[in-house]
């Protein structure tokens, strides 16, 4: 498959090596195009658009929705990983997977992977326990396919919670991770959610 993906920091690079041993063909999405990273190419954001039948967004809150929002993103996938800036420094009143999907309209929007930290989203195994993972998205089909895309991630515990309102609750769980990351120390926890087995 060929996937772009937006931002070349720890989130973007950890997904983006994860895809690369799969088999995808990857590239970066910058500001600043250049010399491969890892041997992925950076391509300026508007070729990495074209590129990618499928775009990673990690990109920066709300830095996120004025990049995006102005390329050529109409029949793509976009996987949103982001969280607002206003989701941490106070209550939160718009999400940006919403906003995401109104600025792009043509464009399938999936939030997921907004709260794994970037080391555990391609290897959920690092934490030695089943932990949870959530998606949400208006288009059914698009959740359907990035269950699996996680599902070759070696997620096991993914949690389909139906259309976009379901960011209001996921992006309001960074302050949460923010937090958590104070109290441990360290990024390697998650959440999981505890249910009887004939609701697994």
């Amino acid at each position: 498959m060929r996937i772009a993906v937006f931002g070349t920091g720890e989130v973007g690079s950890a997904v983006a090596a994860k895809l690369k041993t799969l088999g995808h063909h990857v590239v970066f999405g910058s500001r600043h195009p250049g010399d491969p990273r890892d041997g992925i190419p950076v391509l300026s954001h508007e070729d990495a658009a074209l590129h990618g039948d499928w775009i990673f967004n990690a990109l920066h809150g709300e830095h996120a929705l004025e990049t995006l929002a102005a390329l050529p993103m109409e029949g793509k996938l976009l996987i949103d990983t982001g969280n607002r800036q206003s989701a941490i420094d106070g209550p939160l009143t718009e999400t940006l997977g919403e906003a995401l999907q109104r600025a792009l309209p043509n464009t399938r929007v999936v939030k997921a992977m907004n709260f794994p930290s970037a080391q555990l989203m391609g290897a959920p195994e690092k934490l030695g326990a089943t932990h949870s993972i959530f998606v949400a998205a208006n288009d059914a089909g698009a959740r359907a396919e990035v269950i699996a895309l996680l599902e070759s991630f070696g997620w096991k515990d993914i949690l389909d919670l139906g259309d976009l309102t379901a960011c209001r609750a996921m992006e309001q769980l960074a302050p949460m991770w923010i937090r958590l990351h104070e109290k441990f120390g360290h990024v390697y926890f998650n959440l999981a959610v505890v249910r009887r087995p004939e609701q697994m």
